[in-house]
């Protein structure tokens, strides 16, 4: 809970979770992890994410194919519902 994640100019990160959802940060990225939970035996839980800037793959694992309502992830001026298994958010050069 509550984790927050800083690349630098020549920095990037991959990060996978316990339930296999992978991100992926660029340069000068910083991506907040708001709530993450995860019961491994019926594979519910939540994750809800912030881009606060650069970009940041996504490739969804399995809390999005049990419960897709329960995964989010934010950027200045967007929400997004995770509905798909592999998308990039870009939240633009200057944190928020």
């Amino acid at each position: 809970m509550s984790d927050r994640l800083r690349t630098g100019a020549d920095g990037s990160v991959g990060i996978t979770l316990r339930e296999t959802t992978v991100m992926s940060a660029g340069p000068n990225a910083t991506l907040d992890l708001n709530k993450f939970a995860f019961d491994p035996t019926t594979h519910a839980g939540a994750i809800h994410a912030s881009v606060r800037r650069g970009s940041v793959s996504v490739i969804s694992g399995k809390i999005a194919k049990a419960s897709p309502d329960t995964v989010r992830f934010s950027a200045p001026g967007m929400t997004l519902g995770v509905r798909g298994t592999h998308f990039i958010i870009d939240a633009g050069p200057k944190e928020i």
